[in-house]
């Protein structure tokens, strides 16, 4: 009988304090507010050309590319780009005559350098989309684009340009001659979007 009283109170004492240690219990919150898309490039500055009619030239050119997604959505994102024509002003018979090398004349590739911070893009796993060899032109040429769910922190690529140097160009005059000296100079307009 001590035996069995010796259990039950050893039982009572044993439960006794974690009755006393039970906790009340309740939620939390925390609000998550997203910073947006943003992207940085550096120039493009192009390789200078010695004229040799003779054979064909090219001159190029890259810049780095940084996107950051801190929007928190998921949504996806693209990258496009547009530039104008190529222009060099030279004064013919007295008047200023603009003298164009067509955007067109320039291809470009994007590379995938690195997650900066995030997951990395899985191009080959069709998760995104690079520019392979797109031509230029005023109205908009993807960079790059990427699928909803990917993309979320800083990521860096490497776009190079490429610019076939044409032996022939038009002025505003109309008249046709061959490539001048100077410099041209074309103005390229870089765009984040929202999705794909």
């Amino acid at each position: 009988m001590k035996k069995v009283l010796l259990s039950i109170l050893m039982l009572i004492a044993l439960a006794a304090p974690m009755s006393a240690y039970a906790a009340d219990t309740g939620e939390s919150e925390v609000v998550v507010t997203g910073a947006g898309l943003q992207i940085t490039q550096t120039k493009p500055t192009f390789t200078d050309v010695t004229l040799d009619l003779k054979q064909n030239q090219s001159s190029a050119a890259n810049s780095n590319l940084y996107v950051l997604d801190a929007r928190g959505t998921a949504a996806g994102w693209g990258v496009v780009l547009r530039a104008s024509d190529f222009k060099l002003t030279k004064m013919v018979g007295g008047k200023a005559v603009e003298f164009v090398i067509p955007a067109s004349a320039v291809s470009f590739s994007t590379l995938y350098k690195s997650a900066i911070v995030g997951t990395p893009i899985d191009f080959q796993g069709a998760k995104g989309e690079l520019a392979n060899q797109q031509v230029l032109s005023s109205a908009d040429s993807r960079i790059v684009a990427v699928i909803p769910s990917e993309g979320a922190g800083t990521h860096q690529f490497l776009v190079n340009y490429t610019l076939n140097v044409p032996k022939l160009i038009m002025g505003s005059n109309g008249q046709q001659v061959g490539l001048l000296q100077g410099t041209y100079t074309s103005t390229f307009s870089y765009t984040a979007t929202a999705g794909i």
